[in-house]
C-alpha cells in the first residue's frame, strides 16, 4: 500500500483505512518487535509492543501529503522505536540482577577488593553458565537474569513448564558443581 493509496482510504473511510494498513502490515511489525523482544519479552509483552507500534503509527502518520510513496518504511521505523523502548522498559526491571553490568559508583579504597571480587564473580558465573550448552544456558539467564516464570520460558523453548523446571534444576545442580571446581562455596539455597 503506498502512501497515497492510504491517504485516499483514510478520507472516505478512517476505520476502514486504520484496518486495511493493519492487516497488510501486522506481520511486518510482529517480525519487527519479535526480533528486538524475543530474548526478553513474553507473547503478551510482543503484542502489547505490536498496538503501541500501530497506534502511533496512526496518531503521527502526516495525512498532509507531504510524502508520497511506500509507507512502509515509516512502519517499520515506528515498530522499531516501540520495540526498543519496550525492550528497554523489560530489561530495566527493579527486581533484575544484571550479570554483566559494570558497577556505576565510584569505588572507594575500602571497597576496591569487594568490588573487584563481587565483578570476577559475576564473569565466572556468566562463563560457567554459558559453558552448560543450549538450551539450559538460556533457560537460567531467563529466569534469573530476566525473571521469568517456567510458562513464558517454556513458550519461548517449546516444551512443557514441567521439563523446564526440570531442566533448571539440573542445570543448576551443575552449575553449582562448576562453581564449586572455581573454587566457590555455593550452597543449596545460594544458587
Amino acid at each position: 500500500m503506498t502512501d497515497n493509496e492510504y491517504r485516499k482510504m483514510y478520507e472516505k473511510d478512517p476505520t476502514a483505512a486504520q484496518t486495511a494498513l493493519f492487516d497488510e502490515y501486522l506481520n511486518y511489525v510482529y517480525a519487527i518487535v519479535y526480533n528486538k523482544l524475543r530474548s526478553c519479552g513474553s507473547r503478551e509483552d510482543m503484542e502489547e509492543c505490536v498496538g503501541d507500534a500501530f497506534s502511533a503509527v496512526f496518531k503521527s502518520y502526516d495525512r498532509s501529503g507531504s510524502f508520497n510513496g511506500e509507507i512502509k518504511g515509516f512502519i517499520g521505523t515506528v515498530a522499531k522505536r516501540a520495540a526498543i523502548q519496550m525492550y528497554r522498559k523489560l530489561v530495566r526491571r527493579p527486581d533484575t540482577v544484571y550479570i554483566d553490568e559494570e558497577t556505576s559508583e565510584i569505588a572507594d579504597s575500602e571497597r576496591i577488593e569487594e568490588n573487584t571480587e563481587r565483578n570476577a564473580m559475576k564473569e565466572t558465573l556468566l562463563r560457567l553458565i554459558k559453558s552448560l550448552g543450549e538450551p539450559d544456558s538460556d533457560i537460567i539467564i531467563q529466569k534469573f537474569y530476566y525473571n521469568m516464570n517456567s510458562s513464558e520460558i517454556a513458550d519461548k523453548h517449546s516444551m512443557s513448564p514441567a521439563s523446564v523446571r526440570m531442566r533448571c534444576s539440573r542445570a543448576l545442580k551443575k552449575l553449582r558443581e562448576l562453581l564449586a571446581g572455581e573454587g566457590y562455596d555455593m550452597k543449596e539455597g545460594n544458587i
